[in-house]
Formats: structure tokens, C-alpha cells, sequence
């Protein structure tokens, strides 16, 4: 649950400034009036003082939400490991071909994606969104293929090392 909130704070700044029109860090307070900077050389916008607030404090929050994932991964690092913990397989020299391949094909359909529901809507803010959510989707398809290659490399390397004990006990 954690880790789904901390995905869905991440890009909630750039995604809610695209959708007020600007920053409040960036923009200002004039006789009771409340103006947003889209930077760019774009003109400033006004907006309402309950929207300025929110955009401000979500701006000024924002960083601490990173915190959360690292917490939580630190956490299931050091403590998640359980008595009988072997440490992981050492990593090979150079990225496997199959792990290659993946994050090609993952950054194909995460830009490819992105731009055709840009083509299609031409709102930024709910592009950005749905990049997000793509990026979040391939990153994950290419962990997964990665740490299936690690565990069969693994294996592969437990049943070489059993063989030849088995061998050398036979003689």
C-alpha cells in the first residue's frame, strides 16, 4: 500500500502544475490575489487561494515522498531475510541479451504509448500520467526478467556445484 502511494506522489507535482497552469513556488502573492508561473515565457495565471495553497504545500512536500520506497526497501533489505538468507547470485559482467532486449522493447512501448495518447487527447497533464503508469508497468516487466535470469543463472551454478561433489564422492 506504501509503495502505491509513494508511486502515485511521485509525479504529482509536474502532472498537478500542468493541470492548474504553473508553479506556486515560482509564482506569487499580489494585494490578495494568487498567481501561478508556467515558466516557458508563458504568461502568469491567476488561480484561487485554496488551489495557490494546495499547489504550494504539495510543491514544498513533495521531495519527502522518495523517502517512502527508500524506508520500505531499506526495511525489506535488512530485515526481510530470515535465517536461512544466502546472499544473491553475483550479477554477470555484461547485460544479458534477453534483459537487453526487454528494455528495448519496454522503452518502445512506454514512448510509443505516450505519444499516441498524446496524439489522440492533447492534455498534459493526464499524458504525463499515463507515461508514468507505462514506465512504472515496463520497469517492472524488465526487474522481473532480469531477476529470472539471476535465479536460473543461480540454479544452473547450485547444479554444477552439486555434480561435481557428487562425482568426486562416487570415485
Amino acid at each position: 500500500m506504501l509503495i502505491g502511494v509513494a508511486l502515485a506522489a511521485l509525479p504529482s507535482v509536474p502532472i498537478v502544475e500542468s493541470y492548474v497552469g504553473g508553479s506556486a513556488v515560482h509564482g506569487f502573492i499580489e494585494d490578495g490575489r494568487y498567481f501561478v508561473n508556467p515558466g516557458h515565457g508563458q504568461p502568469i495565471v491567476e488561480v484561487a487561494e485554496s488551489t495557490w495553497r494546495t499547489v504550494y504545500w504539495l510543491e514544498r512536500i513533495w521531495p519527502w515522498s522518495a523517502l517512502i520506497p527508500i524506508w520500505l526497501g531499506m526495511f525489506l533489505t535488512f530485515y526481510g531475510k530470515g535465517p536461512n538468507w544466502k546472499p544473491p547470485p553475483v550479477p554477470p559482467g555484461e547485460l544479458p541479451a534477453c534483459v537487453f532486449r526487454a528494455c528495448l522493447v519496454h522503452t518502445g512501448i512506454t514512448v510509443g504509448g505516450t505519444l499516441a495518447f498524446w496524439y489522440t487527447t492533447r492534455v498534459p497533464w493526464a499524458t504525463m500520467l499515463v507515461a508514468w503508469v507505462l514506465f512504472c508497468i515496463c520497469c517492472a516487466a524488465v526487474t522481473r526478467v532480469y531477476s529470472r535470469f539471476l535465479r536460473q543463472q543461480s540454479a544452473a551454478e547450485s547444479d554444477t556445484a552439486s555434480g561435481s561433489d557428487s562425482d568426486r564422492y562416487q570415485r
